[in-house]
């Protein structure tokens, strides 16, 4: 068989795969995934766009080979989250600036307002991020730090931070308390 017809007999299959791998990845993870980028966001909206714009650029590529499409995935739609926070907050500091009290409006968050949520949304946005990425979708530190490209000894610490402060806002008592991180304090 001549290397064309190989070519044309094997091009459908790597599709077809990678059609199967984001239809697994949409029913299994995508649920989990929004979840957590709500938590980052405080929007539901905002995480359900940022998944989709992943999702969008995985399909755009999916000749490329990923080490692991999920991770990928996620990556990319916590950027996209990042990015679009970022322009909410330069958005909101220049109608300050110019006497603009008006608030821009966002979503409600999905969940209920409840605690646990509003002493996430507390946190600084690295903390913020870190903890829901290590707590809520069980990213090892390594991942996390792959992630958001920073040091595995960053992410450590931002644990540290985030869970001292999550304690004092919950009042659980636990801000001395460690947690099996590689020795994160």
């Amino acid at each position: 068989m001549r290397r064309r017809d190989m070519q044309t007999l094997t091009a459908p299959d790597a599709a077809t795969r990678r059609t199967a791998e984001l239809e697994e990845f949409v029913h299994g993870h995508a649920p989990r995934l929004v979840g957590a980028l709500t938590l980052i966001t405080g929007s539901r909206a905002a995480a359900e766009d940022a998944l989709q714009e992943a999702l969008v650029k995985a399909w755009h590529r999916r000749d490329q080979q990923f080490d692991s499409l999920t991770a990928w995935i996620t990556v990319v739609a916590t950027n996209h989250a990042r990015s679009n926070w970022r322009r909410r907050q330069a958005e909101q500091r220049a109608l300050d600036k110019v006497g603009g009290r008006a608030q821009l409006a966002t979503p409600a968050a999905a969940e209920p307002d409840d605690a646990l949520h509003a002493a996430l949304a507390a946190l600084p946005e690295r903390e913020r991020q870190v903890a829901v990425l290590h707590y809520v979708l069980d990213q090892s530190v390594a991942q996390v730090a792959a992630a958001l490209g920073v040091a595995d000894g960053t992410v450590k610490t931002l644990l540290s931070r985030a869970r001292a402060h999550l304690a004092a806002r919950l009042g659980t008592g636990e801000e001395g308390s460690t947690e099996q991180e590689g020795g994160a304090q």
